[in-house]
């Protein structure tokens, strides 16, 4: 399948697809990195790696999925790859003998930051988040996907899905009733 039929452009020169698929979503790839933590100059590096990746390997795009689910999952690769590359990095950092630290405490991440419980019960949540996802039907997945990883307005979804934006206000509620029934108060704390 050519890029271009998802993308509704009906020349076939690949700098106007490139520069199509870059004007639709390089604002909603941004986000995905601001929202993981990345400062704005990282994310828009990152945004941009991305775009090349899919201009790089464009011609191994299959149709298998849409082209924004095929965008958001390279963009989702470099983030894995960049916490990996952080996660070397914080390896390699110099060793602070016990004596030398502060009140003769350790951090187990070097930063303090994170708990190894909290880490076990957030991977936990993400696997519940993502069988509870899964269990949507496809039209209503595919909204989620586009409000919460696209950082998509509504009347944006509603163009991306040729649907009205009531439907998607529709689609978006019941995933929300669909999820919190699913998933009960999981994902609640008294604490906050």
């Amino acid at each position: 399948m050519v890029m271009t039929d998802d993308l509704g452009s009906d020349d076939n020169t690949p700098g106007v697809v490139a520069e199509d698929l870059f004007r639709r979503y390089h604002r909603p790839v941004v986000s995905f990195f601001l929202r993981r933590g990345f400062s704005v100059d990282e994310s828009r590096d990152l945004a941009q790696e991305t775009f090349l990746r899919v201009y790089r390997n464009r011609e191994s795009f299959r149709g298998d999925s849409s082209i924004e689910t095929w965008l958001f999952q390279i963009a989702a690769n470099l983030y894995k790859n960049q916490l990996r590359t952080q996660g070397t990095l914080k390896r390699d950092r110099e060793e602070i003998p016990l004596e030398e630290s502060e009140a003769g405490t350790v951090a187990l991440d070097g930063e303090g930051e994170n708990d190894p419980l909290e880490a076990i019960l957030g991977r936990e949540r993400e696997k519940l988040l993502r069988d509870a996802l899964a269990e949507l039907p496809p039209q209503m997945k595919k909204a989620v996907f586009l409000r919460v990883d696209g950082d998509l307005k509504y009347r944006e979804i509603a163009e991306e899905m040729s649907v009205s934006i009531e439907t998607v206000k529709a689609h978006l509620y019941q995933a929300r009733q669909h999820l919190r029934d699913r998933l009960g108060n999981y994902f609640t704390s008294e604490e906050y």
